[in-house]
């Protein structure tokens, strides 16, 4: 951080020590900054320095072989060393043409320093302008973190963190946070549109679709130039980083003055306290959605005083007991049982749920009546309230849903979810029915992929066959009509499941099962017999047949719950 703070070799021969000093070569790195000033008598010098010093030399120690200095620029230069200042006229006459062009071509500062002055005489005044700069950059550090901190204690949030920033460096400023999804920008009003739309574009980079685990890697030097009003400006993007993970960014455009190196290393310094308010409005919308969760829990739980104890805080959390209810399920992606299961993913699942929840924030602003609305771990618990009464209630909760869909699509969620809705009830007493047809449903989306919401309504038979006290008679069924077929697939590597459930499919038309299956049309005759011999079904018996159907579905709903 205070290697910001060093001084140029055009800073350094501004000093008034280095009046007489001549530019001998590499004229294309007076730009290179010096944190250090060592003196260079030795031949093996390249041992004992480091980057960023400047070396000053009378030459004694190649005095000999004056040649030894095209290859020691060279070596010195891969260190980032900064420059050397060397004394002509006592031990060496002149730097030989072939030397000054290895430096030129380099852009190795190669200074001419007066016979006359001591390397003390430039070694004092130089540190002292580095020592100086350094106790000016940490006064501005501290007199920043200090605004910030105070801005914080007195509870201010992240538009007044944003507005001390750009008051300190006056350029036009913004955050972009990637956990709320807003943008905070402090510009002047005739350019502030054009800002708007840059940071849309941003938005859509492939490093700012969610906040990151692993460190965004960046240089505050290498800029962005943005075309605002005609004119190019450049444009500096920090990431704001903290405890391994990429909250955001912040954008500044160099449109009044450009940044120094001091003020950029405030600018980074401060991305911590920005985390930090974004951390705390994190933990805050947790604990929220926490209580709504306990709340919604014991709302729905079978157990009466649980229930009671539930109505009794429902006014708190906005629940009407005169309306009508219905509950919608949210699956994300199973994490915690991944096998590749990281710390990574649990942070990426805390980001997803609360993406997935101000998607939810923004369309309930504008809807009629009552949701609320909670997450725990992978799954997103809504309750959807509308009057009792209303007409198309069925209709509006599935637009709802649809609506979440879009937003996700809308907003580059890298998600898959899956999404289950409950019948509504007005009587507070069967709601708890309604968030077990959401799971059911929530199960059956899972299972078939879907990338829609799925009502309970729209379960057909398995509205039936998803019942959990079902589930020891389902496996019997199974195995007294299907097992046998399926057992032959896994010896044999045949497809006779498959071509069964084709058959189902088609409405029993071997043609189109040939068709859909792209196999010739008596190969699937030919399966079609080995499964009647195999299963002992009568094809000509309608009620074996249906067995035979139903305990297809049941295979596809145990196997997707890992029961066979």
């Amino acid at each position: 951080m205070l290697k910001s703070s060093g001084i140029t070799v055009k800073e350094l021969l501004s000093l008034e020590v280095m009046k007489q000093a001549k530019v001998l070569a590499g004229e294309g790195g007076l730009d290179r900054r010096i944190y250090k000033v060592n003196v260079m008598e030795v031949p093996d010098i390249i041992n004992w320095v480091g980057s960023g010093e400047f070396l000053i030399t009378t030459a004694y120690s190649i005095k000999d072989d004056i040649s030894k200095l095209d290859e020691l620029i060279k070596q010195l230069n891969n260190k980032h060393i900064t420059g050397i200042g060397i004394k002509t006229k006592r031990y060496i006459k002149e730097v030989p043409k072939y030397i000054l062009d290895t430096a030129d071509k380099l852009d190795f500062p190669l200074i001419e320093i007066p016979q006359k002055v001591s390397h003390s005489e430039i070694m004092m005044p130089a540190l002292t302008e580095i020592i100086d700069k350094q106790i000016k950059l940490i006064y501005k550090i501290d007199n920043m973190h200090n605004t910030l901190i105070n801005v914080m204690l007195k509870g201010g949030n992240l538009e007044q963190i944003g507005y001390a920033i750009h008051e300190s460096i006056g350029n036009s400023f913004a955050i972009v946070e990637n956990i709320f999804g807003s943008n905070i920008i402090y510009c002047d009003d005739s350019i502030r549109v054009q800002i708007q739309q840059i940071l849309y574009k941003e938005r859509d980079k492939k490093e700012n679709i969610y906040f990151s685990y692993t460190k965004y890697s960046y240089d505050i030097n290498n800029k962005e130039t943005d075309v605002i009003n005609g004119k190019n400006i450049e444009r500096i993007k920090i990431p704001i980083y903290t405890k391994n993970t990429n909250y955001g960014f912040m954008y500044i455009w160099e449109d009044k003055k450009p940044m120094t190196a001091i003020e950029l290393t405030v600018i980074e310094a401060s991305t911590s306290i920005v985390a930090l308010d974004l951390v705390k409005r994190l933990s805050i919308f947790e604990i929220e959605s926490k209580y709504k969760i306990e709340f919604l829990e014991d709302l729905f739980s079978s157990d009466e005083t649980r229930h009671n104890k539930a109505l009794e805080r429902a006014s708190y959390f906005g629940f009407n007991p005169e309306f009508s209810y219905a509950v919608i399920v949210i699956a994300l992606e199973n994490f915690n049982h991944s096998k590749n299961y990281t710390s990574y993913n649990d942070t990426y699942l805390q980001y997803l749920n609360v993406k997935l929840l101000n998607i939810i924030n923004r369309l309930i602003k504008y809807m009629d009546g009552n949701v609320i609305y909670g997450n725990k771990s992978d799954r997103l618990i809504i309750l959807y309230g509308l009057k009792s009464g209303i007409n198309n209630y069925k209709n509006k909760i599935m637009n709802f849903c649809k609506d979440i869909f879009i937003n996700i699509n809308k907003e580059s969620v890298n998600v898959n979810i899956s999404m289950g809705i409950g019948r509504c009830y007005n009587e507070t007493a069967r709601i708890c029915k309604s968030y077990k047809e959401a799971n059911r449903a929530v199960e059956y989306s899972k299972d078939k992929m879907n990338s829609k919401p799925i009502h309970y309504d729209d379960l057909g038979i398995y509205r039936i066959l998803s019942y959990d006290y079902l589930k020891p008679e389902l496996q019997e069924f199974y195995k007294e009509s299907l097992e046998p077929l399926v057992e032959y697939d896994k010896r044999k590597g045949t497809n006779l499941v498959e071509t069964l459930r084709k058959y189902f499919e088609c409405g029993r038309n071997l043609k189109k099962v040939s068709e859909k299956m792209y196999t010739h049309y008596n190969t699937i005759t030919y399966r079609m017999n080995r499964i009647k011999e195999i299963t002992g079904v009568n094809f000509d018996n309608y009620d074996d047949k249906l067995s035979l159907e139903i305990s297809i579905k049941i295979y596809d709903m145990l196997s997707n719950n890992h029961l066979v």
